[in-house]
């Protein structure tokens, strides 16, 4: 199933929209992933990359109401669960209010117990 019919329509993304988003998506996830790993965890890089993140998606209509929609569903695909994963916790690195995300931190936690 490609990212614009498991992502794109169920938010009502047009195909370049999913396209788009997917290539930011794709990249964030590169960026993290090249970044060292004793600055992954520090507070600045994980506001920084949050702050990537918000502006990604609010470039197609996503904010403060439904970006927990969206971390939900990506999080329930296989290529964006890691992702996610870091998503969540740079918000929380970076001072994120801790009842935000909760149910989906909470199913993270549950995902690696396992």
């Amino acid at each position: 199933m490609s990212f614009s019919q498991e992502v794109g329509q169920f938010f009502d993304l047009t195909a370049a929209q999913s396209s788009q988003l997917e290539m930011g998506l794709l990249a964030l996830q590169q960026a993290f992933l090249q970044a060292e790993s004793d600055v992954v965890n520090t507070p600045a890089f994980a506001s920084r990359f949050y702050q990537k993140f918000q502006h990604l998606i609010g470039d197609f209509g996503f904010n403060d109401n439904n970006v927990e929609a969206l971390l939900d569903h990506l999080y329930g695909t296989e290529t964006y669960r890691q992702l996610v994963t870091w998503i969540v916790s740079s918000y929380y690195n970076a001072g994120g209010e801790r009842s935000r995300f909760e149910e989906i931190y909470q199913q993270i936690l549950s995902d690696e117990q396992v």
